[in-house]
């Protein structure tokens, strides 16, 4: 899967996490999305670059978890927010 940004109106980050104005709505994020959209830029990205990068800021996932998977449904959540798109 590949995902890009869609356009923010405006971005706030304190310590791990933001709050991002798009479309007609403010999102809160956690630390996990707010590395999520950082990881994604304007053009399309690959979700295991996401998958990378959240790897490289929280570390490897507790035993059992798929980061795959993990990394998907955080991607899907941010879809569902309207702050990011995927093909």
């Amino acid at each position: 899967m590949r995902v890009r940004r869609l356009p923010i109106i405006d971005l706030y980050v304190e310590d791990d996490a933001c709050v991002v104005f798009v479309g007609d709505q403010v999102v809160a994020l956690s630390a996990l999305a707010t590395q999520a959209l950082l990881a994604v830029g304007d053009e399309w990205t690959e979700d295991a670059a996401v998958a990378s990068a959240l790897a490289d800021a929280f570390g490897p996932p507790p035993p059992g978890t798929d980061l795959a998977a993990a990394t998907t449904e955080t991607l899907m959540a941010l879809s569902e927010l309207r702050v990011i798109e995927h093909d």
